[in-house]
Parts: C-alpha cells; structure tokens; sequence
C-alpha cells in the first residue's frame, strides 16, 4: 500500500485530524433500529421475515383461499391485516381486486411498500402503517378481510381482537368476508419424558444442587415444539370452536370439558394444544392444520407439562375441564392463564388425579423454525397437500 492510500485510510477511520469521520449513511428506518427496538419489532428482522414466507402450508393455504376464489375477489375492496411484506396482498390484487390497503404496526412495511412497487401493484395496493385501532381507511367500508391471526394453542399472541375491532368498524354487513374465519382448538395427552427432563426435572439437581424453586417457574411455562405422532396417548379432543364471523371478544374466554381416551399405554407426561384453520367461504373445502400428523407450521404445538407425571393405560379415560383466558379485562392476548382439572374413571366413582395452571407470558417461542426448502417460485400452488392431510385424519375428530 503506497503513502497516499494509508493516509487517506488513516483520516478516514478518524485516527487522524476529527476534521470528518467515516460514516456509512443511513438510508431507511431499519437499518436505523437499535437492538432495543428489534427486541420490540422483531417482525422487521430479515430471518423473521424468512421464517414466515418458508411457512410453505401456511402460505400455500392462503394462496389457494384468494386464487382459487378469483370470482370473490374480483372488483372488492379487501383488508390486509397485520400484512407483513405484503404477500397476501399481492395475492389478492393478482386475484382482482379493485383496492387492497395492506395496514401493519411494523416497520416492516419499508420492504413491503418497495416490494408493492417493484411487482406494479402500486395503483392497487395502499400501505399503511399504524394500529388498526388507531388508524382512518380511505373508504366507509371493505369487502374482505384478510388475516394470518391465528397463535400459538390458537389464543397466545393472536391478532383476532383486531380482525374483530375492523370487522366491526369497516366489514359490509351483508356479504362481507373474513380469510380464514373460523379455526377448532384440539387437547391430547402426550409422553414427552425427555423434554420434560431437559426443562423441568433438571432443576432439582444442577452441579449438584437443588434448585426446586426454579422448578416452580419452569412448570408453569408452556413449551412450544414439534410433537411426534408416537408421543400421542390418546386421541385428539375438541374443546372450542372460534367463528369470527360472529365472535365477539367475550368468545376469546375459552373454557370447556373434555375427554381423553387413551389409545395406548404409557406415562402421560402432559397435554398438547394445536388447530385446525377453515376458509369456510372458499367455494370448494379449504383447511390446514397444526396438529402432529400435518407438516411442520410456524405454530408447532404448545405442550403443557404435569407437574407428576401419570401412568395410563390403553382404552382407559381421563376427563375434566380445561379453560384459557386473559386475566382482566383488556382483553390482552399476550398474557394467557390456562387451568386444567383432570379426573380419572367413571363419573360416580371418580378419582383426582391432576390439577394444574399455567401462565403463558414471557415468549417461549423458538425463533428459528427449520422448514424444508422449497422451491415454489414457478408452481401454482393449489394446497391439495395439507387439505389431503386434513382429510386423512379428520377421523380422529370426535365430533
């Protein structure tokens, strides 16, 4: 390196005169957040942005919702909610429609109005950044709604209070149409010893101490993974069906007997929550599922652990209550409190065998879900794949 390049390095990594520093320029509201502000919008992050367009079931159902219904959206005025990059969107002004406002709190919609404008949608699509609560729309009212607000066990960190605040404020009365709109919450008994002594057990001897008051945090705090077919006891029960056409936001209290009849004999270890999602407006049966024989979604399953774990045996039947809601009155859906009562044998003569609660408030969430790679750039997806997965083992419904 000659003289006059060093010198020039040297002053421009300010180790020279202060007369200028080395700066690179900042150019968009990303990339001036802080780590602060991507703890609180973690949606902005490239491999958060990642993980959900490799949700191949999750965008394959929504992709075939909106296509596969052309006639529906064709001419309408449909709400993005929570929109993200803006994927649905483009699939419904590629659909027809005549205005989409694509509305998100995040900053995410940096790369969302750029990706709107480098596909030509710009005439068509509107982003808008704001709460939904807090935001005007440009027009009395919309056709369609379309929202990914589903969460983990249906309820925690989902964005349905939303759907129900615009659904209410900006919905057409008669014909307006809600993608999806109704989704079935399912409990199983499952096994999971190793998990259950990797996070919970393994309190009670760490380096050679106790340290059982940790055990009483680690408890109480659901896990959220990908259950295997082989760890399910019993058969799947369902305990609440949520219909946003006509739910209010008393509905989001869930609270409801259930049965679990055991198909094998084993040690239960805990429950498991996962659902079932309809477009019941698609005019051909459209549906995809988080349960454990479907393929791997962003939601997993939520697993909730007993604090002693319970001996079954094949064909005998556990039974009680179980209820999810949010303490107070604000409806806040990231704070959930989930109490079960379990009960064992026949009514008249029925013995207690369990009763546990459960807060489902610091995130527990992984934050990197492996998905397969796809390549789905030139297919059209048509979501037969996890519709013939749901219809396989709808027969483990018990209606």
């Amino acid at each position: 390196m000659n003289s006059k390049k060093l010198k020039k390095l040297i002053k421009c990594s300010g180790h020279a005169e202060n007369k200028s520093a080395f700066t690179i320029p900042l150019t968009s509201p990303i990339e001036k957040m802080t780590s602060f502000d991507f703890s609180k919008d973690d949606r902005a992050r490239i491999e958060m942005i990642t993980q959900s367009l490799k949700d191949k079931i999750r965008i394959v159902s929504f992709k075939s919702a909106i296509l596969h219904n052309k006639h529906l959206f064709r001419g309408r005025v449909v709400l993005n909610l929570n929109c993200g990059v803006g994927l649905f969107a483009l699939f419904a002004a590629k659909a027809g429609a005549a205005r989409v406002f694509a509305v998100d709190n995040s900053n995410v919609l940096y790369y969302t109005k750029l990706i709107v404008q480098n596909n030509g949608y710009n005439d068509i699509i509107e982003v808008m950044k704001g709460k939904i609560t807090e935001i005007e729309l440009p027009v009395d009212e919309v056709d369609i709604i379309v929202c990914d607000w589903m969460g983990q066990a249906l309820l925690y960190q989902s964005t349905c209070v939303d759907v129900l605040y615009a659904r209410d404020k900006w919905l057409k009365k008669s014909g307006g149409l809600i993608f999806p709109d109704k989704a079935r919450l399912f409990v199983a008994a499952i096994e999971d010893e190793r998990h259950k002594n990797e996070n919970i057990e393994w309190w009670q001897h760490v380096y050679g101490f106790k340290m059982n008051c940790l055990r009483e945090v680690a408890i109480r705090e659901p896990r959220h993974h990908n259950v295997k077919v082989e760890q399910l006891l019993s058969k799947q029960y369902p305990i609440h069906m949520l219909n946003l056409n006509k739910a209010t936001c008393e509905d989001l209290y869930i609270r409801s007997k259930y049965k679990l009849h055991m198909q094998r004999s084993g040690r239960m270890d805990g429950i498991v929550l996962f659902f079932h999602v309809y477009f019941t407006k698609s005019h051909t049966r459209l549906a995809f599922s988080t349960d454990p024989w479907s393929p791997l979604t962003k939601w997993l399953q939520t697993v909730f652990f007993l604090d002693q774990s319970l001996s079954v045996n094949v064909n005998s039947l556990y039974y009680g209550g179980i209820e999810l809601y949010s303490p107070g009155s604000s409806h806040n859906l990231e704070n959930i409190i989930v109490n079960l009562e379990m009960l064992k044998g026949e009514p008249s003569h029925a013995e207690f065998e369990a009763a546990m609660s459960w807060h489902m408030i610091s995130s527990r969430i992984p934050r990197c879900v492996v998905f397969k790679a796809t390549d789905c750039s030139n297919s059209e997806a048509d979501g037969s794949q996890g519709v013939n997965r749901f219809q396989k083992h709808k027969n483990k419904i018990i209606k």
